[in-house]
């Protein structure tokens, strides 16, 4: 590896001009930093190595605060091959004149690599690339980095800053709220920005996550509400506007739409993750041919699209009908192993359409999971109670957070039980917050507060009651909540008591209650399926809980007594046995 010496000059010019003295002819010249700095560079340019030493010794003389000419030595002193020599003096620049001249960090892994010393130089290139990863010696660093990495072994220093910064990005994503929405913990995302925008309203960063965070959770009008405060403030808000452009796609009207389309349309951010943005949002709200035509631009303007780009031009061109574009271009994603099931997909889907006739698809931009799948399974795991695999998942999350605030009752009440099953602390938020709207029926209110109390909930939580938001502490609430979420459970319950009372079997009502909540729970947990014909189970309830006390009893007789088969009350029965061992 060759050194790459400093061609900065220093401030003054060439030659002084030339004075005579009043007194004879001599012509005097100013001898400056300026002077030996174009007499350096001359003698490099003849190779005259030791002369441009020289030259460049007395640029320190004569400026020796300035960090350029100590540079221009170090340079000369490499070529010479006094590695060591040039290192001093790059050392003495970093430590003594200018601790943020980050090209002396290069400089110096240059010279450890010729020195033969290629774990320091990993070490040197690393805190080059840490300082300036966009700067004059960037792509040089790069390719120096991955010589070390791939020739000369190593890879340590290059773990241990890869570390790091993913340590240091960790914190700055926890700052700012980032890691949560990434995370899929909405509400505490909420929670957290919440308190960070007020302690700080100028970091507008955090205001554009919590306008997300919102709107993961369901609550559109305030996403859409702390948008336009950002751009109330920063009018050219890249971040604001596309996820303002997002919410009204959602929620309306499209008359505001259209002046954030005309905005965006008219975007081409020079920067990458912007021009990422812009383009994904267009695709996001509908706009498939400008975001095709932003993400195809991007495409020539660097050397390699990453996975999420490819499948961004697929799928715009799929959207508006380019099949032969698509699949294409998802040829080009299936080349990634990881990403080949993907691109499968979308490829088969594609050739379904063309079969088909159909003009053009629907493709998500999300390439990571084709979304129809996601869902589909999503569904079923919820049916299940199977939500282990889903529990960091942001889409997962975003869902149930959706379904819970804008779902039917039934959705709303599987969200509830999935959400009892993550048990977690965003759980736990997602369903205080539920609690406190206002129109949440009071079978709902009983799944919320009956998850609640299975997550072990503590202090208290506000739940609407006749027309006002009232505190209820945990602990009153009561232990048979389970029986309230569903009205037919409360009526099975209530019916047994009754006919126990009324059959002189008082003293089993408190065992029937006991086996009959067990059941309940059960029930919630597992399925969402209605249980059939009430007086099946009363029957059912009673016969076990008789059967059990070796009260002499016919299933016959109840079978009568409550127009049931004697077949139904035998499976009914054999269900709830279970529960006596169970409960306490």
């Amino acid at each position: 590896m060759q050194r790459r010496t400093s061609s900065h000059p220093s401030t003054a010019s060439d030659v002084r001009p030339s004075q005579r003295h009043p007194s004879d002819n001599v012509i005097s010249m100013r001898l400056d930093a300026a002077f030996f700095y174009e007499r350096g560079v001359k003698f490099l340019e003849r190779n005259q190595l030791r002369k441009a030493e020289q030259a460049f010794r007395k640029t320190i003389e004569y400026e020796p605060d300035n960090p350029v000419n100590h540079c221009n030595l170090a340079g000369v002193l490499s070529e010479l091959g006094d590695f060591e020599g040039s290192n001093e003096v790059l050392l003495h620049v970093l430590e003594k004149i200018d601790p943020n001249m980050a090209e002396c960090q290069f400089y110096l892994a240059n010279n450890y690599a010729n020195m033969g010393q290629f774990d320091i130089a990993e070490e040197y290139v690393l805190r080059y690339l840490d300082a300036d990863p966009d700067g004059e010696f960037a792509p040089d660093a790069e390719e120096m980095l991955d010589i070390l990495l791939d020739e000369f072994g190593g890879g340590e220093a290059f773990a241990r800053w890869e570390s790091e910064r993913a340590e240091r990005e960790r914190a700055q994503a926890a700052q700012d709220g980032r890691q949560l929405l990434e995370d899929g913990q909405f509400e505490a995302a909420v929670e957290w920005l919440t308190e960070l925008t007020q302690r700080n309203p100028s970091d507008l960063a955090a205001h554009n996550n919590l306008s997300l965070a919102y709107y993961y959770t369901g609550r559109y009008q305030r996403a859409i509400e702390t948008a336009l405060h950002v751009l109330t403030v920063e009018p050219d808000n890249l971040h604001a506007l596309c996820n303002l452009a997002v919410f009204t796609a959602h929620v309306g009207p499209l008359s505001r739409l259209k002046p954030i389309v005309a905005q965006l349309t008219k975007l081409f951010p020079l920067h990458y993750d912007h021009a990422m943005k812009v383009g994904t949002t267009l695709g996001i709200i509908g706009e498939h041919e400008a975001a095709f035509s932003i993400f195809y631009k991007l495409a020539r303007f660097v050397d390699q699209p990453e996975p999420v780009l490819i499948h961004s031009i697929a799928a715009a061109a799929a959207n508006i009908g380019r099949y032969a574009t698509a699949i294409r271009w998802w040829k080009l994603l299936a080349q990634y192993p990881e990403m080949e099931e993907v691109a499968t997909y979308y490829i088969d889907a594609v050739r379904e359409a063309i079969r088909n006739r159909v003009p053009h698809l629907r493709i998500s931009y999300q390439y990571d999971v084709p979304l129809q799948v996601k869902f589909r399974e999503i569904r079923q795991r919820m049916d299940h109670g199977d939500v282990t695999g889903w529990r960091h998942d942001p889409l997962f999350r975003a869902s149930l957070y959706w379904g819970l605030r804008h779902g039917s009752a039934e959705m709303q009440r599987s969200v509830i039980r999935t959400l009892a099953v993550l048990g977690d602390a965003d759980a736990e938020r997602g369903l205080r917050g539920f609690l406190e709207h206002p129109d949440v029926p009071e079978t709902l209110q009983a799944a919320a507060l009956y998850a609640l109390q299975r997550m072990g909930a503590q202090g208290t939580v506000a739940v609407w009651r006749h027309g006002e938001l009232r505190e209820v502490a945990m602990r009153d609430v009561p232990s048979d909540i389970i029986l309230s979420v569903d009205e037919v459970w409360f009526q099975i319950h209530a019916e047994a008591q009754a006919w126990l009372c009324n059959n002189g079997h008082t003293a089993l009502t408190d065992e029937a209650k006991r086996v009959w909540i067990g059941f309940a729970k059960h029930l919630f947990q597992r399925s969402q399926r209605p249980i059939g014909k009430p007086e099946i189970w009363v029957a059912g309830l009673l016969y076990t809980v008789l059967k059990h006390h070796k009260v002499p009893v016919r299933q016959r007789d109840l079978a009568e007594a409550f127009h049931v088969s004697t077949s139904s009350i035998s499976k009914a029965a054999g269900r709830l046995g279970r529960f006596f061992v169970t409960m306490p």
